[in-house]
């Protein structure tokens, strides 16, 4: 009777574990298929915010844009300012300014003029056509950039959402343990 008795309690304690590692798979393969679909689903949100956006800039927009810009070139903080007149100063290529659009002689001008009074010195740059550059523009000289773009904001909301995204998925892993320590200690 005693061997049978074992028997039962061996057959008993190995379906238990198999029912354990069967529900560990389970959740597993929920929170990886919960993370796909997440993943999946933001890179699909910012796909569409990135493509509308592009459809919808239009001259006055662009205008507005390189407003932008130079304000940010005429505002920006010492330490960025001072990074970006030693590239200049170093620099042996002419900087590049690109834009997702082309950028009328107007346009031109202003981001000269800003250059030119925020670094005061005659800044040699070449322009460039990037249509990747979601609604934006940016500067880049020897190694060093300062750039505004849609795609920016769309990009930094990308990593927020990201962020929380993963803090979500950690609760979730910390729970899973706890559910399996309760179920392989249920008395028999």
């Amino acid at each position: 009777m005693l061997h049978g008795q074992r028997l039962l309690d061996d057959a008993r304690k190995a379906a238990d574990a198999l029912s354990t590692k069967r529900q560990e798979a389970l959740r597993s393969d929920a929170n990886n298929l919960n993370q796909a679909i997440r993943r999946r689903t933001q890179q699909e949100v910012f796909a569409i915010a990135r493509k509308a956006l592009t459809d919808l800039a239009t001259t006055s927009l662009e205008e507005r844009m390189c407003e932008v810009f130079t304000r940010r070139l005429r505002t920006m903080d010492g330490k960025a300012k001072e990074g970006i007149a030693a590239a200049l100063k170093t620099a042996s290529e002419p900087a590049v300014v690109r834009s997702a659009f082309d950028l009328p002689a107007a346009q031109r001008g202003a981001i000269q003029k800003a250059l030119n009074e925020t670094f005061s010195a005659e800044v040699h740059i070449r322009f460039e056509t990037a249509p990747d550059l979601v609604s934006g523009i940016e500067l880049t000289t020897n190694g060093q950039k300062i750039a505004w773009s849609i795609a920016d904001y769309l990009r930094s909301l990308e990593n927020g959402v990201s962020e929380v995204l993963k803090e979500k998925d950690i609760p979730e892993a910390k729970a899973a343990p706890q559910t399996e320590a309760k179920t392989a200690s249920k008395p028999k």
